[in-house]
């Protein structure tokens, strides 16, 4: 894939360094390198990132559970216990889900996008 320039991307498009926690717009980025004189910006590859978020899914989780029960259980109590979860209780335990899940600590992330070259360097070079 080809890598996209810094230079030419929007300032307000976020970047992120690959393997480390270290996120940025591309503004941000720019103006940092251009004002420290760092080799920390070259090392490493950048990318740009998508923010995503998870969301909880009540029927994936009870199926997967009854799921991994269902070993130790007879032959075909797996199908019986899901018979036993209504429609009324996966919708009480996804509100539930949704509650406990409905900030951005667990559910944002973000994946890499495409590579970005550090094409801009500091003034002093």
């Amino acid at each position: 894939m080809k890598e996209l320039k810094l230079s030419e991307l929007d300032d307000n498009i976020e970047i992120a360094k690959e393997e480390t926690s270290s996120f940025y717009t591309v503004g941000e980025l720019k103006r940092e390198i251009l004002k420290f004189d760092s080799e920390d910006h070259f090392i490493g590859q950048w990318f740009t990132v998508e923010k995503k978020r998870w969301q909880p899914c009540a029927q994936s989780m009870i199926e997967s559970y009854i799921d991994g029960q269902s070993d130790e259980m007879y032959e075909d109590w797996s199908e019986r216990a899901l018979d036993c979860v209504s429609e009324s209780l996966i919708d009480k335990v996804q509100k539930l889900l949704n509650g406990a899940f409905e900030g951005d600590d667990a559910t944002v992330y973000w994946e890499w996008d495409k590579p970005v070259e550090i094409d801009i360097l500091p003034k002093s070079q």
